[in-house]
């Protein structure tokens, strides 16, 4: 029988972290209100003092700043109270980060080893050193085939058929020379033909007789009366 309780089952799994910095953050929050009490009292205890010197109590005002002294030293015990917790709640979550970092490091470590299975280094010099091979013999291939043959680019073959073509230009060249114009035909500057039909004459007697009636009808005109 265990006479100070019940022994930790092996392997029980401990307290949640993330569990635990919220009842540590919770725990800071009452010492953050606990000091602003504290702080009230304190301000209480000097407006007492004062008023107890003011009245020449000495022992009161005494008193007072010894109550005074008591809530400091308790929010000395707070702040160090609080900076302990701070302290463990960065450590945890430290802690939790660190072994997520592991974790994650531990997982990517299987995935590698999971990706180069059936994979080491002499296996890879081997495909790459045939790899090499291959594109050494494509290469060669490659040549083989673009080189030209002997007779396809004989020089006497191809001077002759450069002066065949030769001819065949100045031929076409000949055959596509403007005509040569004829002498233009001269052109005799005669006077136009006249397009107007000539005025029509008028008789001389009776160009006269007009002329003797327009007198008379001007005399008429002029004589006065009777």
């Amino acid at each position: 029988m265990n006479l100070f309780g019940r022994k930790k089952a092996e392997g029980a799994r401990g307290p949640d972290p993330a569990q635990t910095i919220l009842q540590m953050r919770q725990t800071v929050e009452t010492l953050e209100k606990r000091q602003v009490h504290l702080d009230k009292k304190i301000e209480q205890q000097v407006t007492e003092a004062k008023a107890k010197m003011a009245k020449k109590d000495k022992r009161g005002a005494l008193y007072c700043l010894k109550r005074k002294k008591m809530y400091e030293a308790e929010i000395d015990k707070i702040n160090g109270a609080r900076l302990q917790l701070e302290q463990q709640m960065m450590a945890i979550e430290t802690t939790v980060t660190n072994t997520e970092i592991v974790q994650t490091m531990h997982q990517a470590k299987g995935a590698m080893e999971s990706a180069r299975k059936n994979m080491d280094a002499d296996t890879v010099n081997d495909i790459m050193d045939d790899v090499k091979d291959e594109m050494e013999q494509a290469d060669e291939i490659s040549q083989a085939i673009s080189a030209p043959a002997n007779d396809v680019l004989d020089d006497d073959d191809l001077l002759n058929e450069l002066n065949e073509l030769e001819e065949l230009e100045l031929e076409s060249q000949l055959l596509e020379a403007p005509a040569i114009p004829a002498a233009p035909t001269p052109q005799l500057d005669l006077p136009a033909v006249p397009t107007t039909q000539p005025a029509e004459k008028v008789p001389v007697a009776d160009q006269e007789d007009a002329d003797m009636k327009a007198l008379r009808e001007l005399e008429a005109s002029m004589a006065l009366p009777a």
